[in-house]
C-alpha cells in the first residue's frame, strides 16, 4: 500500500493536457531514476486490479504488467493468459495468435481490442468487438470454461453409535451401530460413485448393503450423460425403473435455463444464513447457500422422476429444517428446437433380492415444435412386459404449461394371463411472476390390465414363486389418481402453500383423500412462525372409513442479533393430531467457538403418555476443519437414549490428502499455501488446515461459482491479494481453486549504508521470492515489506545497473512492535 501511495503522489494526472516533469535534484542530488515519472508511467510489476471487460467486472486477480513501446510512446501492458481471456468470455478459438504464449497472450491479436489501466482506482479495462465475445447465455457458464477437474479419490463418510436403556415395569437395552460410505474417484471426464452402508443391532449381526455403483461422465458435445451401472431412467414419459446396464440420456444442468423443460419452485424462510438442499427419492438435486429471510429456487433441473422433494434447510447455527413438497412430474414443454431424450438397457434392479434381474429396455424422446408445441413418447420393453407412449405439450406463456398422453401397456404378471389397458393422463404447471406457482396432474386407467413395468416385474421371482402375490388375492389396481399443489409468495408476509390428492381403486372400494396446508413468515423482522395442517382420509375394502388431522406450529425468536457471532435462540414446537398425542416442546439453542459448536436443549411434554410425559434432551455438533462431530443425551422417567458421531470428507489429489466437512459430489480443493486457519465460504468451521488446503463443496455444476477466503480471519503472517477465484466444474469435478499468498512477517525496514550515504528516496525495495511484497523507500531510508520470513534478502533498485542497487541480509526480530510490524534495520551493500 505504501508503494502504491508513494507511486500516486509522484505521478501527474494522465487527463491534463499539459506536460509535468519532476525534478530529480529535489531528491538526493537526482540520484533516483525517475524518467518513468516524468512520462506519466508507474513502475511495471505485479499490481492487485479489478478487471472488468466491456464494462462488466469479470475478476480481481493479481496481474503482472509489463513496459511496452518505445521511448517517450512506452505504456504498461497487463500480462493476461488465454486460459483469462476465456474465463472472461473471449472466443480464443477465433484467434490462434493469442495462445502463442500461454503466460501473456499478445491481446494485438484481436482487432479493435484495447486496455486501459487505472493505476489510482486500481482498476483493469479491457475492451473488445463484440465478436470476439462468446455468446451470451443465462444462468450458465461458458462451455470453454467447464472444468473436468483434476485426479481425485475421495470418500464421504458417516458413523454413529446409540445407545437405548429402559428402566419402566421391566428393564431393558439397546444399541445400534450404523456407518454410511461413499467413495468416489474422478479421472479426467469420468466419475465413478459408491454407496454402501453398515448396521448392526443388539439382536442382529452387522450386515453391509451396497445401495448404487456406477461410473458416468458427460458428454459435452451432446449435452448429455453416459451412465454405465445401477442407476434409475428418468421417468419423464414413464414411471421411473431401476436398472443396472447403460444409460445415455439428456443433461439438463448443461443447458441455460431459458431452455429446460418446466421445473418446480421451491420457497422456505431461512432464520440465518443457510443451506438449502433438494432431494427426491433420496438424490440430492440441489445444494444452493441462501441468506437469511424468504428464498426461492427457480433452477432445480427437471428430472422427470416421481416422488415428493424433500427440502432441508440447514441453518449456520446448527438447526434444521425438513419440508416436504408435493412434485408432480411436470409437464413436458420444450423451447422450439430442443431435443431431450434418454435411451437406456440392462437388468432391472429390484429393491429385493428376490426378484429376477430381467432383462429391460426403456427409450423416450421430446422435441420442441413450432407454435410452442412439443412432440413426445416411448417405449418400454421386458420379459412380460411391453409398453408404448405418445404425447403432446404446449407451452402457453405467461399460464405456464401443459402437456397429455396416452401409455398403452401390455403385462403378464405371475401366474396370470396377458392383460392389456391404457393410461391417460394431463399435466399443468405454471409459474406467475406475482409469485404464484400451480401444479396439477391426473391420470385416469381405462381398465384392470394397465400395468407398469416395476408392478408387473416385481411379481416374477428367481425362485419361480410369485413374490408374495396371488390371483386369488390381486393388489389394488388403480382407477384413477388427481394431485394438485400451489404455492403463493405473499412478499413479506411470508408464504402459503395448499396441496391435495385423492386416489381411487378399479377392484376394490377402497380409496385415499389428504389435503395440507402450511404458511410460514417471519414478524418483526425477528420472529419466524410456520404452521402446517394435513388430514388424511382413507376408505378400506369394507368400506371403513378412517380420518386423522394433524396440526404442528413452529415459533422461533433470536434472543441476540441476527450478526452476533455465538446467536441465541428460543423455540416452541407443538405436534398434534386427532388420534393421538400431542407432543409439546420447548428449546433453546446457539452457537459458540465462532459458531463452530452448536448446543441445543429441549424440554418435551407429550400428553396422554401416561407417567412418561415429560423429557429432557441435549444435542452437541461441532463442525471443525477436519470433520464434524455430534453429540446426544436425553431421558424421561423410564428411558435413557445417548449417542455420538462422526463425518466427514477425505480428499486424495497430487497434492496430498486434505480431510474436511461433509462434502457434495461437486467441489473445489482450495489452495492457500502457508496460509492454516483461514475461513473459507460461508459456512462455519470450514478453514483451511495446517497446509493451508481445505474441500469446499456442494457446488452448482457447469455454472461460475465463486470460492472466498475470509481477509478478516486470515493470521498475522499472511496476506492475499485476491481473495475470491470463479470456477465451473461439471458435475462431480474436484476442481482448483488457487491462491496466491504472501506468507511472512510484516516488516519497517530501515536501510543503512556505507558511510552514512542514504538510500535514495524512491527506490523500490523487493524481497527476494516475493513478488507481491515490494515497497518503496521514503525519505528517511524506510521501506515497509510484507511476506518476510525470518531470514531474507532484501534487493533495493533505483535505476539501471549494478551501480544503482544493493542487498540488504535481514534478520526479523522475534517480537513485533505496535500492531504486528516488526521494526528492524539492515545494512544494504
Amino acid at each position: 500500500m505504501l508503494a502504491l501511495f508513494v507511486s500516486a503522489v509522484l505521478l501527474p494526472v494522465g487527463a491534463s493536457a499539459r506536460s509535468y516533469t519532476f525534478n530529480p535534484a529535489l531528491i538526493d542530488d537526482g540520484a533516483v531514476d525517475v524518467s518513468l515519472f516524468n512520462e506519466g508511467l508507474q513502475l511495471p510489476g505485479d499490481y492487485s486490479v479489478n478487471i472488468t471487460m466491456n464494462g462488466e467486472t469479470v475478476d480481481n486477480a493479481m496481474v503482472s504488467f509489463r513496459l511496452a513501446g518505445e521511448n517517450r510512446h512506452q505504456y504498461l501492458t497487463p500480462c493476461l493468459t488465454p486460459e483469462q481471456l476465456s474465463r472472461y468470455g473471449v472466443d480464443i478459438s477465433k484467434y490462434p495468435a493469442l495462445s502463442t504464449d500461454t503466460k501473456c497472450a499478445d491481446l494485438n491479436a484481436i482487432p479493435q481490442a484495447t486496455t486501459h489501466f487505472d493505476f489510482y482506482s486500481q482498476r483493469l479495462s479491457i475492451v473488445v468487438p463484440p465478436q470476439s465475445m462468446l455468446p451470451k447465455v443465462t444462468g450458465i457458464a461458458p462451455e470453454a470454461l467447464w472444468d473436468d477437474g483434476i485426479p481425485a479419490l475421495m470418500l464421504n463418510w458417516d458413523a454413529s453409535t446409540q445407545h437405548n436403556e429402559y428402566r419402566g415395569p421391566w428393564s431393558s437395552r439397546s444399541d445400534s451401530d450404523y456407518v454410511r460410505l461413499q467413495p468416489g474417484l474422478n479421472l479426467g471426464a469420468w466419475r465413478l460413485r459408491n454407496a454402501s452402508t453398515w448396521q448392526k443391532s443388539s439382536n442382529q449381526p452387522g450386515k453391509w448393503q451396497s445401495a448404487y455403483t456406477y461410473a458416468e461422465r458427460g458428454i459435452n458435445s451432446l449435452k448429455s450423460r453416459l451412465t454405465l451401472g445401477e442407476s434409475y431412467t428418468t421417468g419423464s414419459v414413464f414411471d421411473s425403473v431401476p436398472f443396472r446396464g447403460v444409460m445415455l440420456a439428456s443433461d439438463e444442468n448443461m443447458v441455460p435455463y431459458n431452455q429446460r423443460a418446466f421445473a418446480p419452485v421451491v420457497r422456505g424462510i431461512a432464520r440465518t444464513q443457510a443451506r438449502v438442499e433438494v432431494r427426491q427419492n433420496g438424490y440430492l438435486m440441489s445444494a444452493q447457500t441462501v441468506p437469511a429471510g424468504p428464498f426461492e429456487i427457480t433452477d432445480l433441473p427437471s428430472t422427470g422422476g416421481s416422488g415428493d422433494l424433500l427440502v432441508t434447510v440447514l441453518e449456520s447455527d446448527g438447526s434444521r429444517q425438513d419440508i416436504t413438497v408435493p412434485y408432480n412430474t411436470p409437464a413436458i414443454a420444450l423451447r422450439q428446437g430442443y431435443l431431450k431424450y434418454s435411451v437406456a438397457g440392462g437388468q432391472y434392479r429390484s429393491s429385493s433380492d428376490h426378484v429376477r434381474h430381467s432383462p429391460v429396455m426403456s427409450a423416450e424422446l421430446m422435441y420442441g415444435l413450432p407454435w410452442n408445441l412439443t412432440v413426445y413418447g416411448g417405449i418400454q420393453t421386458a420379459e412380460h412386459y411391453q409398453s408404448g407412449s405418445a404425447g403432446l405439450g404446449a407451452m402457453l406463456g405467461a399460464w405456464g404449461a401443459l402437456s397429455a398422453d396416452v401409455t398403452h401397456a401390455r403385462s403378464q404378471w405371475y401366474g396370470d394371463d396377458t392383460r392389456t389397458g391404457q393410461r391417460w393422463r394431463v399435466r399443468y404447471n405454471e409459474g406467475l411472476d406475482s409469485g404464484t406457482t400451480l401444479s396439477m396432474a391426473s391420470e385416469e386407467y381405462d381398465s384392470e390390465g394397465y400395468s407398469s413395468l416395476s408392478e408387473t416385474l416385481n411379481t416374477w421371482c428367481e425362485s419361480d414363486h410369485p413374490c408374495g402375490y396371488s390371483s386369488v388375492y390381486r393388489p389394488l389396481k388403480q382407477k384413477s389418481r388427481t394431485s394438485v399443489s400451489l404455492s403463493q409468495s405473499l412478499g413479506e408476509a411470508g408464504s402459503l402453500s395448499l396441496n391435495g390428492s385423492r386416489q381411487t381403486y378399479r377392484n376394490d372400494s377402497s380409496n385415499g383423500t389428504s389435503w395440507g396446508a402450511g404458511y410460514s413468515t417471519m414478524l418483526w423482522g425477528r420472529l419466524v412462525v410456520s404452521l402446517d395442517w394435513s388430514r388424511n382420509q382413507n376408505t378400506d375394502r369394507q368400506g371403513r372409513t378412517s380420518t386423522d388431522n394433524l396440526t404442528s406450529l413452529y415459533l422461533s425468536l433470536p434472543l441476540s442479533g441476527w450478526s452476533s457471532p455465538n446467536p441465541v435462540y428460543a423455540s416452541y414446537q407443538m405436534n398434534g393430531r386427532s388420534h393421538g398425542d400431542t407432543n409439546h416442546e420447548l428449546g433453546m439453542y446457539g452457537d459458540t467457538l465462532n459458531r463452530r459448536l452448536h448446543w441445543n436443549v429441549r424440554e418435551r411434554y407429550r400428553d396422554g403418555a401416561g407417567n412418561d410425559k415429560a423429557s429432557s434432551a441435549l444435542y452437541l455438533d461441532y463442525r471443525g476443519t477436519y470433520g464434524e462431530m455430534t453429540g446426544n443425551y436425553s431421558y424421561s422417567r423410564y428411558q435413557r437414549l445417548s449417542g455420538a458421531g462422526l463425518k466427514g470428507n477425505l480428499l486424495l489429489t497430487g497434492n496430498g490428502l486434505t480431510l474436511g466437512q461433509p462434502q457434495g459430489d461437486t467441489l473445489a480443493l482450495v489452495e492457500a499455501p502457508g496460509v492454516s486457519g483461514a475461513p473459507v465460504g460461508s459456512w462455519p468451521g470450514v478453514r483451511t488446515d495446517f497446509r493451508g488446503y481445505t474441500a469446499l463443496g456442494y457446488l452448482t455444476p457447469y455454472q461460475m461459482n465463486d470460492i472466498s477466503v475470509d481477509p478478516r480471519g486470515l493470521p498475522d503472517d499472511a496476506a492475499l491479494p485476491q481473495t475470491t477465484v470463479k470456477v465451473a466444474p461439471t458435475k462431480g469435478a474436484v476442481v482448483r481453486a488457487k491462491f496466491h499468498p504472501s506468507v511472512g512477517k510484516r516488516v519497517l525496514l530501515t536501510l543503512l549504508r556505507p558511510a552514512d550515504s542514504p538510500v535514495p528516496f524512491g527506490a523500490v525495495a523487493s524481497v527476494a521470492g516475493n513478488t507481491s511484497g515490494a515497497g518503496i523507500v521514503n525519505e528517511g531510508n524506510q521501506v515497509y515489506l510484507t511476506g518476510v520470513k525470518d531470514e531474507s534478502s532484501v534487493t533495493v533498485r533505483w535505476g539501471q545497473g549494478q551501480q544503482k542497487q544493493c542487498v540488504a541480509e535481514l534478520s526479523v526480530p522475534e517480537k513485533p512492535g505496535p500492531a504486528g510490524v516488526y521494526v528492524t534495520s539492515a545494512q544494504c551493500l
